[in-house]
This record gives structure tokens, sequence and C-alpha cells, in this order.
């Protein structure tokens, strides 16, 4: 039995490999001395075990991954569960951006039991703001939600690659838990080899950060399945993604695409109106325009049906139902904007929408106010 420097003949150790001498190992950045450390090793090179420890325990095992400032869960680990509320992008009356407003909308969504949020996506006006709004809206929202938000997931896609790459940079940067991306929707991704393609570029510029697929067929005209994208993946896989925010009424995709990407990718479902068929299918995380507001709704939903409850659970989605069916009634007059002026009946003042998106008049406004009083909206979302 021989002793030697550890730098002499572990300085090539893998850092995920290292676990058992992180405070020895030369490739560890918690070593306290790379020319001093020594380490017994057997005859055919092998540390010998066991390894004492430093007293300063227990000891982490170091990751590649970097960690995310509003959540600190690794790469490899990195998990959304529960609501996530995709919120409103707040605006002065003459369209500025109202950012302050930020603040108490995080307190807000907490009261309501959200915890996490998918910001500059739909719900966002994220495609009718600049690129210099984009990073100031995803600044505040890290700034605003650390160490109260779980995760705050930043919606990067733009027109064109270059602009959504420097949006992940930002995004990395600032320390958003991940990234989404929606495709390019003029210059659309001809197969899903072009798509995989596309959304490999922006992973690389930010390696180390969570990225998930924005599947919006819909909205996009992108109209691939999502296990067309799954398919065309296992010959091209990023190492950084994730999965995807599932925007579809194809509940035949949801779930073979839940089920095949079983631990490896999340499908995280995102159409209002459908979480108790999607939780049945396997969804357990969503997003959600109506979380800013009915919150408590959908998380009594969830409590309902995992304590077996159907019937508790049913209820509660035929009030979300109802919901919706009062905002398709207001479909030719405001269309997606109907959404924010709930917001602003229901919770707190957020602005106007940013045109292209209608704006509704005093007197529409009090008839959605009537419409949603008639349901009994105002009382069943607290």
């Amino acid at each position: 039995m021989k002793t030697v420097p550890v730098a002499k003949k572990y300085a090539r150790i893998p850092r995920h490999i290292c676990k058992e001498f992180v405070f020895s190992c030369p490739s560890c950045s918690l070593r306290r001395d790379r020319n001093v450390s020594i380490l017994t090793i057997n005859e055919d090179g092998t540390p010998r075990r066991p390894l004492k420890r430093k007293a300063f325990s227990p000891v982490t095992p170091i990751r590649v991954a970097r960690m995310s400032k509003v959540s600190k869960v690794s790469l490899q680990d990195f998990k959304v569960k529960g609501l996530i509320a995709a919120p409103f992008t707040p605006f002065e009356e003459n369209g500025d951006l109202k950012t302050k407003s930020i603040a108490p909308y995080v307190k807000d969504l907490l009261q309501d039991g959200v915890d996490s949020v998918f910001v500059l996506g739909t719900t966002s006006e994220g495609p009718s703001l600049t690129l210099r709004e984009r990073k100031a809206v995803a600044s505040e929202w890290v700034k605003c939600g650390k160490g109260k938000l779980d995760h705050v997931i930043v919606q990067v896609g733009a027109g064109n690659l270059k602009d959504t790459q420097d949006l992940a940079m930002h995004a990395s940067s600032i320390g958003a838990s991940a990234v989404a991306v929606l495709p390019p929707v003029f210059f659309k991704p001809q197969t899903p080899e072009h798509l995989v393609n596309y959304l490999k570029q922006v992973g690389d510029v930010v390696p180390t950060l969570p990225l998930y697929y924005y599947h919006y067929p819909k909205m996009t005209g992108v109209d691939f399945t999502m296990m067309d994208i799954l398919r065309a993946l296992e010959s091209d896989p990023i190492p950084n993604f994730k999965g995807a925010k599932f925007v579809s009424a194809d509940l035949t995709d949801f779930s073979l695409s839940v089920n095949v990407s079983k631990d490896k990718y999340q499908m995280i479902f995102s159409l209002e109106g459908m979480e108790l068929p999607s939780m049945t299918l396997g969804a357990t995380a969503f997003v959600g325009s109506i979380f800013s507001f009915a919150g408590k709704v959908v998380t009594r939903l969830i409590e309902a049906y995992e304590s077996g409850d159907l019937e508790r659970a049913r209820a509660e989605q035929f009030r979300i139902h109802a919901f919706l069916d009062v905002m398709n009634r207001y479909e030719k007059i405001a269309g997606f904007a109907t959404l924010k002026y709930t917001m602003t009946l229901a919770k707190f003042d957020v602005g106007p929408p940013r045109p292209p998106l209608s704006q509704m008049s005093p007197e529409d406004i009090e008839a959605l106010r009537k419409d949603l009083t008639e349901i009994g909206f105002f009382d069943w979302i607290n």
C-alpha cells in the first residue's frame, strides 16, 4: 500500500463519481488545497475506503448544473408541480410597462396558493413587447419572486433565432428557473427535426438551464404533434430539454407523450377547462391564465381529485366551465383580452391590453361584471 498526491493520480476524476472524496479531489470546487491533499490508495490505484470526511457534514455532492437563484434545484432533478400562473403584464393606461405592480402580484398569488409563474407567454402578451421590455419584465419577476416563488419560467421565443438566444441568455443571467421557447411563427420549421434543431441551438447558449418547448399548435401554426417532436428528439437529443408546456385539446397526444416521456421529460398541461381529464392521464403540473384570480378553485379541484372525491372535483371543474362560457360571450368584443379585464375586476388593476388586442368599453366591462356576478364567480374564487 502506498500514498500518492491526489493531484497526480485523481486529477481527471469526473465530479459525478467523486462523492466519497469531494474535499480531496482536485476536480471539485470544494477542495481545500490542491497541492497538499493526500489520499490513501490500493495497489491497483483505487481509493482505499472508508475515506474520512471532514467534520462539517452533511456533504452535498457537487453537481455540474448551475443552481437557480429562485429555486435551487439542479438541472438533472428539475421538475415543476402544481399550479403555475401565466401572469398578465401590467400596463399603464398609455401602454407603458407598470413593473411596480409585480411585487404585489407575487404576494397575491402566494395568498391563493400559487407559487410558480410562467412569464412572457400568451397571457403576458410577450410577443407584443419589445426585447428591452421583455427583459425588464423577466428581471422584475425574478427579483420579486426570489425567496418566495418556487419557479420563475421565462418564455424567450421570438421571431428569430438570435433574439431568442439573446432572451435566453438574459434569463439565465438573472437567475430564472427555466426557459420556454415558442417556435418562430412566420418562417416556420418544416419538420419536427427542423424544430428540434432550432430548440437545440437555443439550448446550446444556456446549457445549464432547463428548457421547455411551448407547444401551442392552434396559435403558432406549427402543428406537429408532441409525439412527432419526441420522436425527433430520440435521434437528436437536447441535453437540457425538460419537456413541454402542452396547450392543446388533443388528449390522445398528451396521454402518449406523458407515457413515453416517463421521468425523462415533463408535460405541463395548459388548457383551462380540461384540468380534471388531464389529471386522469397523468398531469401533475398546470400553467393557466385563470390561476391569477381563480387559483383557489383549481387548488380545490386538485385536492378533491387526489382525495378520491370526484363529485367535488367535477363541481369545481363545472365552475371553471361556467366562467369560460362567459368568456366566450365576449370573444368578438375583446377576445383573449377579456381575461385581463377579468383580472382587474377580480383582483387589482393590470391595465389595458396592448394592440392589436382589443380594449373594452366601460359599458362592456360593467356587463362583464354583471355576467360574472350572475354565475357566482366573485364568491367561489375566494
